[in-house]
């Protein structure tokens, strides 16, 4: 083979070599490439992911504030509807001893205690305004009782053993106050369909 044969055998196999190598060196930026740019939507998705994550969170909170808030704003208007429906209920009792039905209903109360306290040597404590009322019906009713005009009510009345043991509230009052904790649930449930809020 001759030197000329021999150049040009080298120079081919060089060019095939640099060839292969140009070829392999393409390859490797193309797979380099496509591992970057996975690389790169893997990094994207992760900080997507993290920030819907973070926003979801956000939202999350948010959510419940808004339900705190409006509990806590609905509880307070019940409350208040509560409390105006009784303060309306309590200005007509007051003036329960001007209507029609009182003398029936004093004689009402006037019984419960009697029966409660039955036995016993009794204390009737009255407004001063339905004394004579009281009077009158202990004269029909003939039971033993003390009659004290010691209290001042919206109507009824209160007794108490002689000797203090015992007391019985029946004012219009007292009445009421029972009312309204018995009461409380059912005005609820009507007003507001079976949440009580109690």
């Amino acid at each position: 083979m001759s030197i000329e044969q021999l150049i040009e055998s080298v120079e081919v196999s060089a060019g095939e070599r640099i060839t292969e190598i140009k070829e392999n060196a393409y390859r490797q930026s193309v797979e380099i490439r496509k591992a970057a740019e996975g690389k790169d939507d893997a990094i994207k998705k992760k900080h997507l992911d993290a920030v819907k994550r973070t926003v979801e969170v956000e939202r999350n909170k948010l959510i419940a504030k808004i339900k705190d808030e409006t509990r806590m704003q609905f509880t307070r208007t019940k409350d208040e509807v509560y409390k105006e429906a009784f303060f309306e209920a309590q200005k007509i009792l007051s003036s329960a001893r001007s209507r029609s039905d009182y003398e029936n209903n004093f004689r009402k109360m006037l019984q419960e205690v009697v029966l409660e306290l039955e036995g016993e040597d009794i204390r009737l404590h009255i407004d001063k305004r339905d004394e004579n009322l009281c009077k009158k019906l202990l004269s029909e009713l003939k039971p033993n009782c003390e009659v004290i005009p010691d209290i001042t009510s919206a109507g009824g009345l209160n007794a108490s053993t002689k000797d203090g043991k015992f007391i019985v509230f029946n004012t219009i009052e007292s009445r009421f106050e029972k009312a309204k904790a018995l009461l409380k649930p059912g005005i609820f449930t009507t007003l507001y369909g079976g949440q009580s809020g109690v």
